[in-house]
């Protein structure tokens, strides 16, 4: 009988809300995310941020932002009983620029989003996700997308992975 092996067990939840200065290029934000990753040993992490963004490019078809605030991270590792990781948390500078330009008379977008945290107390363990993707709509609302993601996650548990890269195709629905 052949088994099935997992290659994933995670889960994610993130939120984020922007306010919109007098000027609307600028804006203020807050961020709060809770994951959790099992291959990575990591039973829950949390964090929260906020931070001050500006619209650099507000063009029709070219936009791009950048975001620098201040976070706060705490991870809670498994117990596997073999190799203990200690839990810990730290604050962060964060760092996010997110692009994106319309291709093929808007029909076709291609998106840019680079999120860092890095720990202002051990560089090494800062983390940084980047995604790069081709999103277009469907019918009805639908949209679809293909995206290549890199996690590069320095505080991982100890004898883990630090990089991972996953190629992702997804369908959602704009409104």
């Amino acid at each position: 009988m052949k088994t099935c092996q997992p290659t994933a067990d995670n889960w994610r939840v993130e939120g984020k809300y922007d306010y919109f200065l007098s000027d609307p290029r600028n804006y203020l934000g807050l961020n709060i995310g809770f994951r959790s990753n099992v291959f990575a040993d990591i039973d829950r992490r949390s964090y929260v941020s906020a931070y001050f963004g500006r619209k650099i490019l507000t063009r029709d078809t070219l936009t791009f932002d950048a975001e620098l605030g201040v976070g706060y991270v705490d991870t809670d590792f498994v117990d596997t009983g073999i190799v203990v990781t200690e839990d810990e948390s730290h604050t962060g500078a964060i760092i996010n620029l997110i692009g994106e330009a319309q291709l093929f008379d808007s029909k076709v977008t291609l998106y840019f989003r680079q999120a860092n945290i890095i720990n202002l107390e051990s560089a090494e363990k800062s983390i940084y996700r980047n995604a790069v993707g081709l999103r277009f709509p469907l019918f009805l609302g639908l949209e679809a997308a293909a995206e290549a993601t890199t996690d590069y996650d320095g505080a991982a548990a100890d004898g883990k992975e630090k990089l991972d890269e996953t190629l992702k195709f997804r369908i959602g629905y704009t409104w």
